[in-house]
């Protein structure tokens, strides 16, 4: 396995299924982040290129591009700043403002445990959900206006760990609070200099253990004619792109075997990332320890007991061909040798927000199926139902758990959909 860091050069146009089409005031939209298949086939071009014999004729080129580039395996993306780690908020942590004091507090979501004999009626279409644990959570608020995005490996792992409580990110989140409100008021003096104004709406806030969603950056183009190379009139158009901050990498873990292609030396290079041709630097990295499960998360469950209950973050959105459900588990909600690991699990409880459509292009530049992904931070709760959840979270740890797609055009196990992070949890009890 290699390793790839990727810093962008430029802002990253990562455009959404919307259409963008040649008419007066359209805009391109960009995704909220870096979309795996995006990175996945700005890799497979990179070792293309620099893997090719110059020799070689254009058809042989293609050729080699067909049978070999597309088996590349590719996980990622994953989000480095500052030399930390960073991942998207799980959807089992809910925030809001308390009333009283103004302080940005948690909302812990569990799936409670029922007492024999009890039950709910559910209202599920499928009939799925009168089978799954009632939802409780701590607290009942509307959801903040503002809240970090991204948590740290070494706070994720806690989380994970089921060791961190409401005091705990209560003092973390008023440290990131602070910073983000330094930061507005920063943004207001520069919308009221002149001098400013292009800056403004561009704000990142950071602390150690959170991260705030990336600025979007708009720009407005005009439409040129081709033969006079002058302004069409009333044909202006506009443009989003992602501002990733400075000192910002996207981490990729790279398996060239089965394309059979020898990987370039001391790979370092420029080439495009997303759309209108931005640039990034790639360039080979060491292997990190992050892409194999910690040794917390591993002594947390064998210190479970028995029943053990675990749950799966989704680092990257994923592909189910059953929609939020993942195509193993049948109509009792049980999954057998879940994921080839030896071990069944049952589903509780899944926390799951909107499905985000995924699209992209070909290498033939023919557009590609818009697929509904359940999005990065999805949380799905099991219950160990055989064998040892080590087993399986040692063996699954960051790799993907998509389904296999039935369309030709889409390698979303091989792009690094589905990435899963796992851990443990202790179910709630109803009173």
């Amino acid at each position: 396995m290699n390793v790839l860091k990727i810093r962008p050069i430029d802002p990253l146009m990562i455009r959404d299924g919307r259409p963008f089409e040649a008419a007066p005031g359209v805009r391109a939209h960009t995704m909220t982040d870096v979309v795996p298949s995006t990175l996945a086939g700005s890799i497979r071009t990179l070792l293309g290129k620099v893997s090719t014999d110059s020799s070689l004729s254009e058809e042989d080129v293609k050729q080699l591009e067909h049978k070999n580039l597309h088996r590349i395996v590719v996980r990622g993306p994953l989000y480095e700043y500052k030399g930390i780690v960073y991942y998207p908020i799980p959807q089992d942590v809910g925030f809001y403002t308390d009333k009283d004091s103004g302080e940005l507090c948690v909302n812990i979501r569990r799936p409670a445990l029922l007492n024999e004999g009890e039950g709910y009626f559910g209202t599920g279409r499928n009939g799925l959900y009168d089978q799954m644990w009632p939802a409780l959570s701590a607290h009942k608020h509307k959801p903040a206006m503002s809240s970090p995005s991204y948590m740290s490996a070494e706070w994720m792992t806690r989380w994970l760990c089921d060791l961190l409580t409401e005091k705990d990110w209560r003092r973390e989140l008023s440290r990131w609070d602070r910073r983000a409100k330094t930061v507005d008021m920063s943004k207001q003096l520069a919308q009221d200099d002149s001098s400013e104004k292009g800056k403004a709406g561009l704000s990142f806030e950071d602390t150690d253990h959170f991260l705030s969603s990336f600025p979007v950056q708009e720009t407005v183009h005009t439409a040129i004619q081709p033969d006079s190379r002058t302004a069409k009139d009333k044909m202006l158009f506009s443009t989003e792109s992602l501002i990733l901050p400075d000192g910002m990498n996207l981490l990729a873990e790279i398996d060239v075997k089965l394309a059979h292609l020898k990987w370039p030396v001391d790979l370092s290079e420029i080439h495009s990332l997303g759309g209108k041709r931005g640039l990034a630097h790639f360039y080979e990295t060491e292997q990190a320890t992050y892409w194999s499960c910690p040794t917390e998360i591993l002594d947390a469950l064998h210190d479970a007991g028995d029943p053990s209950y675990i749950r799966m973050v989704l680092a990257t959105p994923a592909y189910f061909s059953k929609g939020w459900l993942p195509g193993g588990f049948n109509e009792q909600l049980v999954y057998e040798n879940a994921w080839g690991s030896g071990v069944d699990l049952q589903l509780c409880w899944a926390c799951v927000p909107r499905w985000q459509p995924v699209s992209g292009w070909h290498h033939h530049l023919e557009e590609k199926s818009v697929r509904r992904m359940v999005p990065a931070g999805s949380v799905y709760f099991f219950k160990v139902l055989k064998g040892d959840a080590q087993d399986l979270v040692t063996k699954n740890w960051l790799k993907s758990v998509s389904d296999l797609n039935r369309r030709k055009e889409a390698f979303d196990k091989d792009d690094g959909f589905g990435l899963a992070l796992w851990g443990l949890w202790s179910p709630m009890i109803l009173i």
